[in-house]
This record gives structure tokens, C-alpha cells and sequence, in this order.
């Protein structure tokens, strides 16, 4: 058999795309071999089947041809070969680009070892080697490998004057760099290599690899025109190597956004409202409502894509065009409101080539109305004080902030504006993350499998969509921004501080067939934002598993900090009645005055974010039995009771090193604030305790060992919060002992620190 000439011809019909043409003279091909007994001729053409199957996606395919080659390769003793190194190299990019990465770099390992024992090291085969792993690392996260493996094949073909391989590893570098945020080496990386195909006139996938980094890095620097033109040269490069494959699709879809992004900055639907009130509204209040020029607002604000900026050629078939709204009070409206209506209605109804078109959905958006009307038209409420947060829909808030006004002096439709600008109430923000939280949880991790496992595809599909709008609603959650209506919230959501990412890893649940591993992986990014965002204690990957302490803490929310702090200090002093001290109950167990005052003079210099946390963790933790006074005190006893602390050492949660390291860094800031107050206040100082835990004994408990016992029992959130909040203070050189002890001699009864010491001297 002519295995040279055969794969001559497969080669002919992949330049030709006759995929299918190529397949069947290979499957026709492996069964002469396999008639003619002709094992050397039937392993080269295994391997290349292995990689037709591979590029086409054929996941199952290229699986059982590779292990048929590997079996057949054994079979033939050529386990410490050149050809079984180049048969588990194939297998393992087949098992790269199934996805079944575990199996795949233990393949590549394997092939390392021949290639080790039988080549020396800058053959040009261990740099296509290096480049195939790397592309693994690549898929594993594990960049700064992959980085360091392309550098090696990059090295080994420079070396060799491999002008393709050199190529195909800088287009592998611009890959990694882009991962690593590097991207002006990647851009150098992805430039380089595309000028080395193009003077080769290679037109291939590692091309398109290439083409796309230079496409990622046109589209991070907001040159979208660019950007999609590069994707689309990919894309097509693919599609004439290899058909419409996934790769393809990707690149398709990066096209779509790079076109979205580009039609965004060409928008013109707020910016042609502007220029037509200057141009034609704004004269005309000059000129024909001077007396009341200060009391008209205008601008655009409200309903329909080209408020929210998300407007295209699309938008303009109705409600869209050269208009702008005027608001008024009540008063003003009864005084001119007909005239200004009727002068309004006069204005041109073309400008710069654009129609005005309205429909009769689209009719109360513009034009003339009253700053009550607009308000109650979309929030159901005149006042911003008498809405109804638990029932006004996202959508009508979002509308209402949106796009611009361009004029206001009498401020008062501006005022109402700003006050939504703030965002939702502390307690309804809460409720909204719990509810998109459970909902993500319901639909895309729960319900999604047993709809797919039941063969139920419709309602799987189903809830994988309402999972992805519970996703993109609980980013905007989180950022404190109000969703708008669904058919805008994708770009909405692309807008958003993570949204690029967010958007990436919900594209991939509805492109994917099996999409589980891409849920997972969403659950574990919001649960990363909601956690970097303080508002949840842990990033466990199930959002369910945090709504019941974002509704705990939008029930407690309500309340003024001082009402938190009080409530901390009673529910502190409860579970410290509950102490059972060695020698019997102690005296201060029973003074609620003093260990009011003490606690909290230190919980009023606490900001929000910490008082929920900590009444969320201290009250979660009593209900489970676990009492944190009693630890604190336990752990104090590490120093002033060394023996009996060796008894009960073992029923605290154990501290990690690096939780260890923390407490220490924060601990030695605030021994160092006591020991400045203590100069500048030494009588005050003296009726305090010791400061430092070298005078620990059994009947005195310093101030730095009473101060590690306490952040000794705070959760890792808790403890994250507190450092920040401590070095935020040693930043701007102020000293936390200070205020701590200003608010509790005024809680004393004192004007100040130096009212106090002077009263402590005498």
C-alpha cells in the first residue's frame, strides 16, 4: 500500500474542503491495511483519521480511533518508538480538544519520556511537543505553563530556522499573553506570527490562532471595526480549512460582538435628541416661553432603546427619531402647558435626514408632560418617597434614570433623578441578590439537569434561559444597577464592571450542548462577585446555599447603625451570661452598663458593611451552640492560662496559618495605637488594661492577648473586612485606639478625651 500517496490525496481534498472525501478514502484505506495485514501503513493512517476527527469536532470519533492506534502501536512493540511518541502526541490533542484534559496530559507525558530518552533536546519534534501541551495548560487556566512551554518550542525552532513552527508558537504565545493581561506582547506575538504565514502563503488554523489574538486585542482597545474585520478574516480561514466547525462558531460569535460594540459607538438616537433641541427646542423656549424658560426641564429620559443607548438600524421603525421630552410642575403645566404642547407639535418632524416616527405604543414617551406624570407614568408613585420598592419593577427604575437631560434649572425633576441614582434600599438590594440567587440555583443548577436527565429538552432549555436572565439581573444587583427590560438586558449587562466576563460564560451555556461544567462555573463566578462585593461569608458555588443570610441580613438592614450596634452588644452580653469561667461566675458578667459602654465604643467606629457581617456571623453561630464569647475568652487563655487552655484548645475552630499571619499584622498596628494613646493619655491608659502580653497572668488579661482572642473567633470574612478597615486607618495616619476611646468617655458622660484625663487626675 501507498500510504505516501494516499495521504497526498487527503491532503488535495482538504485544500479542495472535500472533508468527507478525505474521510472516506482514509476509512476505505485503514480497512485494506487492516485486510492486507499491513500494521506499519494502517497506525499513519489511524493517526491521521485521529486528526480529521479531531478538527471536525467529532469528540467520540477521535477517541476511538486513537485508542485503536495506541492498542495497534503496542501491539507492534513500538513502545519506546518515534511513531507510539507521535500516535499518544495525536491521541492526546484529540483528548485536549474533547475536553478530557486529565487524559491528555497524561499522554503528552508519556510522549515527553520517549522523546526524552530518544532525542536530544532542541529537536524539532519536542517543539511540537511544547506547543501541544501548552495548549492544554491553556484549557486547564494554568497560563503561566502554557507561557513557559511556547517559549521552549519557540526557542527550539528559532534555533532550527523553523519559520512555520517559530510561527505557530508566537501565535500560541499571543494566546497565553492575552490570558496573563499581557496584551501588547501578545499583540507583538500575533503580529509577527501573521506576517511569517502571509510571506509563507499559509492559510491555516494556527493563522486564524493568530488573526484572533490580534482581533482580542483590537477588541480590549475598543477599535471594534477592527476587531471584527480580524475575527471574520479567522473565521473564514477556518471555515476553508475545516468547515463550520465549533472553533468557527466561536469566532462568529466574537464577529456579532465586536458589531455590536461598534454599533454602539456609532449610536445616535440621544445624541441626534440633543443636537434637535438645540437646534430647533431650545430656540423655541427662548423665544416664545422666556418667562418660563427656567421652569421647563427637558432632555431624554424614559421608554425605548435610544434612552438607554442600545439603539441600531433596527430601532427606527418606531417611536425613534428627531424628538426630546419637556417636564414641568403640576402649576406650570395648568399655566402653559396647551401652548407649550401645541409649539412642541410645530417643530419639524425631519432633522438631518430622520423622520420622527410614532406608533401608538410609543405615544405619552415625548413631547410635553409633567414631572408627576412621568414619574407616576413609570413607578406608579409622584414622590420618591411613596414608592413601592417591593412591587416597582426593575425595568420602570431602569427607564427612569436612563439616558439624559439636558437642561434644568428649577431642579426638581433632576432631584427625583438623583435620588434613584442611589440605587435600591439597602433591604430590597438584598432581597433582589437572594431572590436571582435561588432562582439561578432553581433553574440553571437544579431543575436544568432533571428536565435534561428526564428527557424533558423543552423545559430544560427553558430553564437554562431563565437561569441566564437570573444571572445577568444578579450582576446588575451587584453592581447596584437597576436591570432594564430583557430585550435589553444582554447589552446592559455587557456594560457592567464584569459583565464581558459574565456574558462570555452565559453565551457558552446556550452554545454548549453540555453545558453543566459552564453552570458550575457561573454559579462559582457570581458567587466570587457577591463574596468580593461583602455580601455574602463564603464563594460556595451553589448560589442557594447563600439566601438565608441575604434575607437574614435584609431584615436587619433596616435598621440605623446605631440600632445594629446596640443589638451586637445585647446579644453579646446574652451569650457572655452563658460563659462558664474556671473559677466561677464573674463580677462583670452582671454589669451590662460597663460591657455596654466598652463594646460599643468599639462597634460605633465600624462602617455598615462590618456591623451586618459580624451580627450575621455571631448570631448564626449562637444558634448552632457555638458561642464566640466563650471562645474569645478561651482562646485568651492560650497566654493566661497556658495549662488549662491545653484542655480545651481543641474544641475551637482551628486558625490556619495564614489566618494566624493576619491577626498578627493587625494585631501589632493596634498594640502600637494603644501604646501612642497611652503616652498622650496615661491616666486614662491606667484604667485600662495592660497593653502588652508579656504582663499576662491568671488575673490579668492584657489588651494585645484580649485583642487576638477576639479576631481569633471572627469568620475569614469578617476578619477580610476588619484588616481592610484597619490598614484604611493606618493609611490616612489615624489611630483607631483614639476614637475608640473618645466614643466611650463620652459615653461616660465626658465632652472629651481631655475632659476625661483631667478628671482622672484629680
Amino acid at each position: 500500500m501507498d500510504v505516501e500517496a494516499i495521504l497526498k490525496q487527503v491532503d488535495e481534498y482538504y485544500g479542495e474542503n472535500k472533508g468527507q472525501e478525505a474521510e472516506r478514502l482514509l476509512k476505505e484505506s485503514v480497512s485494506q491495511a487492516q485486510r492486507e495485514g499491513d500494521d506499519n501503513s494502517l497506525l499513519s493512517l489511524l493517526n491521521e483519521l485521529i486528526g480529521y476527527y479531531r478538527e471536525t469536532s467529532r469528540t467520540e470519533d477521535s477517541y476511538e480511533v486513537a485508542g485503536q492506534a495506541l492498542h495497534l502501536a503496542r501491539q507492534m512493540g513500538l513502545t519506546d518508538s518515534i511513531p507510539y511518541a507521535t500516535t499518544l502526541l495525536n491521541a492526546a490533542t484529540a483528548y485536549r480538544a474533547g475536553g478530557s484534559l486529565q487524559e491528555s496530559l497524561d499522554c503528552y507525558r508519556q510522549a515527553k519520556e520517549v522523546y526524552d530518552r530518544l532525542l536530544p533536546e532542541d529537536d524539532m519534534l519536542k517543539a511540537s511537543l511544547y506547543n501541544n501541551v501548552s495548549l492544554l495548560y491553556q484549557e486547564m487556566g494554568e497560563f503561566e505553563r502554557a507561557g513557559q512551554c511556547q517559549e521552549k518550542a519557540l526557542k527550539i525552532a528559532e534555533k532550527n530556522k523553523a519559520a512555520y513552527e517559530a510561527a505557530v508558537s508566537r501565535a500560541n504565545l499571543a494566546g497565553t499573553c492575552l490570558n496573563l493581561g499581557q496584551d501588547e506582547a501578545a499583540f507583538a506575538y500575533a503580529k509577527e506570527a501573521a506576517e511569517a504565514f502571509q510571506e509563507m502563503g499559509v492559510e491555516d488554523t494556527h493563522y486564524a490562532a493568530a488573526l484572533s489574538a490580534m482581533g482580542s486585542y483590537y477588541y480590549k482597545k475598543k477599535e471594534y471595526a477592527r476587531a471584527a474585520e480580524t475575527f471574520r478574516k479567522a473565521m473564514n480561514r477556518i471555515e476553508a480549512s475545516l468547515g463550520k466547525n465549533e472553533h468557527y462558531r466561536r469566532l462568529a460569535e466574537n464577529v456579532s460582538l465586536c458589531e455590536a460594540a461598534a454599533a454602539r459607538e456609532d449610536e445616535q438616537g440621544l445624541a441626534l435628541s440633543r443636537e434637535y433641541y438645540e437646534t430647533y427646542g431650545r430656540p423655541m423656549l427662548e423665544q416664545q416661553f422666556a418667562p418660563y424658560k427656567d421652569k421647563i426641564a427637558a432632555g431624554l429620559v424614559g421608554k425605548g432603546s435610544d434612552c438607554f443607548g442600545f439603539d441600531d438600524r433596527y430601532s427606527r421603525d418606531h417611536d425613534w427619531g428627531p424628538d426630546f421630552c419637556l417636564w414641568v410642575t403640576e402649576e406650570t403645566y395648568q399655566e402653559i402647558g396647551e401652548a407649550l404642547s401645541k409649539a412642541y407639535e410645530s417643530l419639524p418632524v425631519e432633522f438631518k435626514g430622520f423622520q420622527r416616527v410614532v406608533t401608538d405604543t410609543g405615544r405619552g414617551r415625548r413631547g410635553v408632560m409633567t414631572i408627576s406624570g412621568f414619574y407616576k407614568g413609570l413607578l406608579q408613585a409622584e414622590r420618591y418617597e411613596d414608592i413601592d420598592w417591593s412591587s416597582v419593577p426593575d425595568a420602570a427604575l431602569a427607564a427612569a434614570v436612563n439616558g439624559e437631560v439636558f437642561v434644568d434649572q428649577e431642579g426638581i425633576f433632576s432631584q427625583f433623578r438623583q435620588k434613584l441614582f442611589m440605587g435600591y434600599p439597602e433591604n430590597i438590594r438584598y432581597l433582589k441578590l437572594a431572590e436571582s440567587s435561588a432562582r439561578f440555583a432553581q433553574t440553571a443548577q437544579y431543575n436544568y439537569g432533571r428536565m435534561k436527565g428526564r428527557g424533558d429538552q423543552v423545559t430544560a432549555r427553558i430553564m437554562l434561559a431563565d437561569g441566564v436572565r437570573e444571572a445577568m439581573k444578579l450582576q446588575h444587583y451587584i453592581e447596584g444597577k437597576y436591570p432594564p427590560h430583557d430585550k435589553w438586558l444582554y447589552k446592559s449587562t455587557l456594560l457592567l464592571s464584569a459583565g464581558e466576563t459574565l456574558c462570555g460564560l452565559l453565551a457558552g451555556i446556550l452554545r454548549e450542548k453540555n453545558p453543566e461544567e459552564l453552570i458550575e462555573q457561573t454559579g462559582a463566578f457570581l458567587a466570587k462577585e457577591l463574596y468580593d462585593n461583602s455580601f455574602i461569608s463564603d464563594t460556595d458555588s451553589y448560589l442557594d446555599a447563600h439566601t438565608q443570610e441575604l434575607v437574614y441580613k435584609a431584615g436587619i438592614s433596616v435598621k440605623s447603625d446605631e440600632e445594629l450596634v446596640e443589638e451586637i452588644a445585647r446579644l453579646e452580653f446574652e451569650a457572655f451570661d452563658k460563659v462558664h469561667n474556671v473559677g466561677g461566675r464573674a463580677s462583670c458578667q452582671n454589669d451590662w452598663p460597663t460591657f455596654s459602654i466598652m463594646r460599643k465604643s468599639q462597634y460605633l467606629t465600624w462602617n455598615r458593611t462590618m456591623l451586618l457581617q459580624y451580627l450575621y456571623d455571631f448570631r448564626r453561630e449562637y444558634e448552632r451552640g457555638h458561642n464566640l464569647i466563650e471562645e474569645k475568652y478561651g482562646r485568651m487563655m492560650e497566654s493566661t492560662a497556658p495549662g488549662e487552655y491545653e484542655k480545651i484548645k481543641d474544641h475551637f475552630p482551628a486558625l490556619s496559618q495564614e489566618k494566624k499571619q493576619i491577626i498578627e499584622q493587625i494585631v501589632k498596628l493596634q498594640v502600637g495605637w494603644m501604646e501612642e494613646f497611652s503616652q498622650k493619655y496615661p491616666h486614662l491608659a491606667q484604667n485600662a488594661r495592660s497593653v502588652h502580653t508579656y504582663d499576662d497572668n491568671l488575673y490579668n488579661t492584657s489588651y494585645e492577648t484580649y485583642l487576638r482572642g477576639e479576631l481569633g473567633t471572627y469568620s475569614d470574612k469578617m476578619l477580610e473586612l476588619y484588616g481592610r478597615y484597619v490598614v484604611e486607618y493606618a493609611r490616612e495616619n489615624r489611630n483607631l485606639t483614639f476614637d475608640i476611646m473618645t466614643n466611650s468617655v463620652k459615653l461616660y458622660g465626658y465632652a472629651d478625651l481631655e475632659a476625661a484625663e483631667a478628671f482622672m487626675k484629680l
